[in-house]
């Protein structure tokens, strides 16, 4: 047991460390605003994050479920995607939505290594989503919320995009430049209009669901 605390303590302070420099990387180059810039996006991919992020058990937190229509906002490369995809079946659909074109190059390539042919790469805007009214069951942003300039619009289209009653989820990590904190989210949240679902805490950050109105009316 002691072992076990001695390594994990050593990952961790190796994981903040990794994690400083980034930040530092980042406010230098890009002041800690915007998306993480593709020539950062070994990162996404990074051992050490399987610790923070495990794939299936926060797949299982977002809501995500067989046959849903899915929109993953701010995919980067894919570290979610291919795992997401899968777990929706071939009657779900799964829109990856990312800013920046080499991200979305990246990711269609992962896919179509991986045989996945029910997510669906899309070039967009958080604040002008591509997206028909009520077409999402679910929408999932991992470290995004933070990059978007203007939350409250952001947050409309989400509420838009969304079924009545669908789930909004958001994790945050302390590792990321953009970090949002927990009652920062949950008021943002509540002005747009959507309902805290439920709260799941996890190594250094959380995850948090909230309920889109059952009227999508502004």
């Amino acid at each position: 047991m002691r072992t076990l605390r001695v390594i994990l303590a050593i990952v961790l302070a190796a994981w903040a460390l990794l994690s400083l420099y980034v930040f530092h990387w980042f406010r230098d180059r890009y002041s800690g605003r915007g998306p993480m810039h593709y020539t950062m996006r070994w990162i996404l991919h990074a051992p050490l994050r399987r610790l923070l992020h495990p794939v299936q058990p926060m797949l299982d937190r977002f809501g995500v479920r067989p046959g849903m229509t899915v929109l993953e906002l701010g995919p980067g490369n894919g570290y979610f995607s291919i795992e997401a995809a899968r777990l929706m079946g071939s009657d779900g659909r799964l829109v990856c939505l990312d800013i920046q074109p080499p991200m979305l190059t990246d990711l269609r390539g992962r896919l179509t290594a991986a045989g996945v042919t029910n997510a669906h790469p899309v070039l967009g805007d958080a604040l002008r989503l591509p997206l028909a009214d009520a077409s999402v069951d679910v929408a999932f942003l991992v470290t995004v919320l933070g990059e978007i300039p203007d939350r409250p619009q952001g947050l409309a289209e989400l509420r838009r995009v969304l079924k009545p009653g669908g789930t909004l989820s958001i994790t945050e990590s302390l590792n990321d430049p953009d970090y949002q904190f927990e009652d920062t989210v949950r008021d943002v949240c509540r002005a747009s209009g959507f309902t805290p679902r439920d709260h799941h805490r996890g190594l250094l950050g959380y995850t948090m669901n909230f309920a889109a109105p059952q009227s999508s009316a502004p």
